[in-house]
């Protein structure tokens, strides 16, 4: 495996399976290198998903990282609810579970919609710093992790990440580190909330279109990311869901019915019980 790689990465369980296959489908429709690797981080997926998900790209091919061995034990007992499961920690872990040294990494939220290529990532100038992020100042999201006032903070659905920046300044270590020790208090973004804190503000701020969030206003996005009532579910009314759904009805996906609140509260009972006994 080569040392020096650029990477899309995504990660999902059989939850956002459908989300994370539509996205990928968005992404090979845009321009995406040759030599750019697409990778899966995925947590219980059956080899019936990682086969729809491969639809989704073909003619490309994509790799699949499953979630085993030491990375699982540690992530054990790190926060988890219905709806972000082991899967998201797989951020703090990119390098490591990927076997590269070098080079960069675009990781893309499962619940995310590309309408643009995203190459420029790849070349991006992030200065000094191992991550860029979308992000700026917000009083109540550094009073709620006890920042200073004056720090930007960032969303972690879309992050670029040079490989060599991240391993000299130990984030894996430094985030996990810190998601073990807090596992048991209250952050509520999990891993977004834990490399906020590690990062302090050190990240290069990526203009919005890299991830717009809310009714994504601005002229010309490149990733719409749905951070609320997913495209997939009868609660959404998101001003770009007609395009998921152009995607979708080239997937494995397009005839299924669409989520309703009765699969949360189903999701949410199977979460529960799961921590009461145990995965199973």
């Amino acid at each position: 495996m080569s040392t020096s790689s650029r990477i899309i990465a995504t990660a999902t369980d059989r939850n956002f399976v459908e989300l994370a296959g539509v996205m990928l489908h968005s992404l090979v429709a845009t321009d995406v290198g040759e030599d750019v690797r697409l990778v899966v981080f995925c947590d219980g997926l059956r080899p019936g998903d990682k086969s729809n998900i491969a639809r989704c790209v073909h003619p490309r091919t994509v790799e699949f990282i499953d979630l085993q061995g030491a990375h699982t034990a540690r992530m054990a007992t790190l926060q988890t609810n219905s709806n972000w499961s082991r899967a998201i920690y797989t951020r703090l872990l990119m390098p490591q579970l990927l076997g590269v040294t070098t080079g960069r990494i675009v990781y893309l939220d499962a619940d995310t919609l590309v309408v643009d290529s995203v190459n420029p990532l790849f070349k991006i100038d992030l200065g000094i710093y191992a991550v860029g992020a979308m992000g700026g100042k917000s009083a109540k999201e550094t009073a709620r992790l006890g920042l200073a006032p004056d720090i930007n903070t960032f969303n972690s659905g879309v992050l670029v990440v040079d490989v060599e920046k991240w391993l000299k300044e130990d984030i894996s270590e430094k985030t996990l580190a810190l998601a073990a020790e807090r596992a048991s208090k209250n952050l509520p973004a999990f891993d977004q909330d834990v490399l906020n804190i590690v990062l302090n503000g050190r990240f290069a701020v990526l203009d919005y279109r890299w991830n717009c969030l809310g009714k994504c206003e601005h002229p010309s996005p490149a990733v719409i990311h749905f951070t609320h009532a997913k495209p997939n579910t009868t609660r959404c009314v998101h001003p770009w869901r007609h395009v998921y759904f152009e995607h979708r009805a080239q997937t494995p996906w397009a005839r299924s019915r669409l989520k309703t609140k009765w699969d949360r509260r189903a999701r949410r009972l199977s979460s529960s019980l799961k921590r009461i006994f145990g995965r199973f």
